[in-house]
């Protein structure tokens, strides 16, 4: 057995996902001639199955084109998908021959609609996965699923299993009792509906109940085995032994490769952690000792070894893409270049929905390139669903969004959505359980007690302007908040705006007619320029501590490629910028003026006490004095 991971894009965000790690430094898609490669590869070893992983394999652009030549070559094909798949390769997988060609479709309890719709037009060509990340899960409606589309009378379960670094969230051995039970419960009820369970790698014996086995049915048979190499071939050709445990040991395709000598590398790097069970019982275990049972998926066994294998978590940190960038109207060759230079980087490009739907905040911008980059470019999207206020009540707006937003998800694999609205979050939760979601600034959080009507809506938090440069109020949130906090860096609203509001009400409403507010305020008080909420790249370390993610502003001022790429690049770098250099909009520093980091970091704890405070309008004096 082997698996092609034939492309790095998803259009899922899934907490529990073990697979981020393997595919972070991957190029997007396999390239057709890598694929050859890899069919070559399946039958030297004497596979006669090509499955497909991804990411979500069908958004590969020439996913039908691969799935047809490993066909031709006499392979059968089982493609393991969430079912929100473009109608294009949905159509393909309808009329494939169904004997040859299976779909394994991981579905959640609230399967969209659009899941649903995959299912019902596949019929005999899907059956389900699911995978289990907390021993609260109902399966039950597994089977209403079989029933009502007709799917393949099986249902695949697999564990949620941690990356070595422990960066997802996963099942904990300390749960395995509880989900052994529910399934062994569960098993009667399957077995009565003629559906049979399969159980993927990492279960063990010892998590069902005593004499439960014979009741699991034929796939039980050999539980506790199933944690050996597979292996997985990424898209740039080389192979991991399995995404959990994708840091510890990689190998490259080579041309006369077949899996078993592929799988005897594997063996022979990890077998150091072989000893190592998922329990302290495992090393008096005597199935273990027969070797009847390896102990579990050597990734959770490892945890045990946390201390000793885990980076620090500032340099794990480090790791993970920080910055989220606008969208502006360019080719795809723009987006072409940004991914070659800032691509792990980059945790998502956010862009306003398309249609009319919803407002963004900004006046309407170019979007003749949009479709194109939706579809065409492979870096994770985020959509603005983020008007100051909603032209019409919650309830009256809510289905037209959700929709929309639906389509994005699932025909574009649009990432994540930010919202402005409590109300408008609270719907779109309910339809799309799995989506994250991000609390707009506008929602203008400012304080731990509006936190609580957040927690269990909004999966990251974009503080209020007016806290940006007090770190006093921005730990509080940090404390209280259960998710990410992200922090515009280049934003340059004054703290407190009186403005604001009707500010954001005209750009989102009146578009080109829109202008400053604040402009007579700051004719008369320049110095309150230093007062935005704006960061400059060479202070971005004084916010380490309450700062998960960073976000750049710009739809309106960095539309010109070459400034996009000048201020996005001096943010990633953290090379210095003056703050009238940055995008940061009217209320922006006008005058190249230099911020040492002593003034800055003493406005981070100044508590804000500006009428009775004059170091920021001293300052700007001396310094535009000298500029």
């Amino acid at each position: 057995m082997a698996n092609l991971c034939i492309t790095t894009a998803c259009n899922q965000y899934c907490s529990y996902c073990f697979a981020h790690k393997a595919r972070q430094a991957s190029p997007s898609f396999m390239n057709p001639e890598l694929f050859g490669k890899a069919l070559d590869f399946l039958i030297r070893s004497g596979i006669d199955q090509a499955r497909l992983l991804g990411g979500e394999p069908t958004l590969h652009p020439d996913f039908v084109r691969f799935a047809e030549t490993a066909l031709h070559r006499g392979l059968r094909l089982l493609v393991f998908s969430n079912g929100l798949m473009p109608e294009t390769t949905l159509r393909w997988l309808e009329e494939a021959p169904e004997r040859s060609v299976t779909a394994l479709i991981n579905v959640t309890p609230d399967a969209s609609r659009k899941q649903r719709e995959t299912l019902a037009r596949l019929g005999r060509r899907a059956t389900l996965g699911f995978n289990i990340h907390t021993p609260a899960f109902q399966p039950e409606f597994l089977l209403e699923l079989i029933r009502r589309h007709g799917s393949l009378p099986s249902i695949r379960f697999g564990l949620a299993h941690p990356c070595i670094d422990a960066s997802n969230v996963y099942l904990h051995p300390k749960h395995y009792a509880a989900v052994g039970s529910r399934l062994a419960a569960f098993s009667a009820e399957a077995r009565a509906s003629g559906v049979e369970l399969q159980f993927d790698c990492g279960f063990v014996p010892c998590m069902f109940p005593s004499g439960s086995l014979d009741t699991l049915g034929p796939s039980a048979t050999d539980l506790g085995l199933r944690c050996s190499p597979v292996p997985d071939l990424l898209p740039d050709g080389r192979f991991v032994s399995c995404f959990p445990l994708s840091e510890l040991h990689q190998e490259t395709l080579r041309d006369q490769d077949t899996a078993a000598e592929l799988r005897h590398r594997f063996d022979s790097a990890l077998a150091g952690r072989r000893a190592l069970g998922v329990f302290r019982e495992c090393a008096s275990c005597e199935l273990h000792a027969a070797d009847r049972c390896l102990g579990g998926c050597l990734a959770a066994a490892s945890q045990r070894l946390r201390p000793a294998i885990r980076a620090p978590a500032e340099a794990a940190r480090s790791q993970t893409p920080r910055w989220v960038l606008p969208y502006i109207d360019q080719p795809i060759s723009f987006w072409e270049r940004l991914e070659d230079e800032f691509a792990s980087h980059i945790r998502q490009i956010y862009f306003p929905m398309p249609g009319g739907v919803a407002g963004s905040g900004r006046p309407h911008q170019p979007d003749s390139q949009l479709e194109t980059f939706l579809r065409e470019c492979s870096l994770p999207r985020a959509v603005l669903i983020n008007p100051i206020v909603l032209p019409q009540p919650v309830d009256e707006i809510a289905p037209a969004v959700i929709d929309s937003l639906e389509r994005l998800v699932g025909e574009f694999g649009v990432a994540c959505a930010t919202v402005s609205n409590l109300l408008l979050a609270a719907r779109i939760r309910e339809r799309l359980p799995d989506l994250p979601l991000t609390a707009s600034t506008l929602l203008d959080i400012a304080h731990p007690n509006q936190v609580r009507m957040l927690n269990g809506f909004f999966d990251t938090l974009v503080p209020s302007s007016r806290i940006m440069r007090d770190l006093a109020a921005l730990k509080e949130l940090r404390a209280a908040f259960r998710g990410r906090i992200c922090l515009i860096a280049n934003e340059a609203c004054l703290p407190g705006c009186p403005c604001r509001t009707q500010h954001f009400y005209e750009m989102n409403s009146c578009g080109a007619r829109s202008r400053s507010l604040c402009a007579d305020l700051l004719e008369r008080m320049p110095w309150m320029r230093l007062t935005g909420a704006w960061v400059l790249p060479q202070h971005l370390h004084l916010f380490g501590e309450v700062c998960d993610l960073w976000k750049l502003s710009g739809r309106v001022t960095l539309q010109d490629p070459e400034d996009y790429f000048r201020v996005s690049g001096s943010y990633i770098r953290g090379r210095g910028l003056m703050p009238h250099s940055i995008g940061g909009g009217p209320a922006s520093v006008l005058e190249p003026i230099e911020i040492t980091e002593e003034f800055y970091s003493r406005t981070l704890y100044c508590g804000r006490r500006c009428h009775d405070c004059r170091i920021c309008e001293e300052y700007y004096a001396e310094m535009t004095l000298r500029s």
